[in-house]
């Protein structure tokens, strides 16, 4: 996986090569500014690749919770659907509870939008 970060606080994950997900959010988390997550790839869309290292990124999102909750505003899969953005909500919106921080579809054409809503909100602290 790999994490393209120049259009901060945009950070584009993808499944390219080469792999940088690990170096790049914990230099993200390290700079302690709010970011959002963002990709076009829906879940379950995971190259098989040498690359693919889709579990420990997983598990490195789990172990991170608490310090991803304070800088990850949200994460955002960009589809070019609306219909398709509705839909995939009810299945993706539980993980927000899970994974400390929302996580929606959204439809391309209100991209702008959300990532400005999602930004300008103050993180939940909670006593886990």
């Amino acid at each position: 996986m790999h994490l393209a970060t120049q259009d901060f606080p945009r950070i584009w994950i993808s499944n390219d090569s080469p792999s940088n997900w690990k170096e790049q959010l914990e230099a993200l988390l390290e700079q302690g500014q709010r970011f959002v997550l963002l990709t076009r790839e829906l879940p379950g869309a995971a190259s098989d690749g040498p690359d693919n290292d889709a579990e420990a990124f997983s598990q490195w999102i789990k172990d991170n919770r608490d310090r991803l909750r304070l800088c990850c505003a949200a994460s955002l899969v960009v589809v070019n659907n609306a219909l398709m953005a509705f839909s995939l909500n009810a299945f993706v919106t539980p993980l927000s509870k899970k994974l400390g921080f929302p996580v929606r579809v959204v439809h391309e054409d209100e991209l702008d939008s959300q990532v400005t809503a999602y930004l300008q909100t103050t993180p939940a602290l909670e006593n886990s």
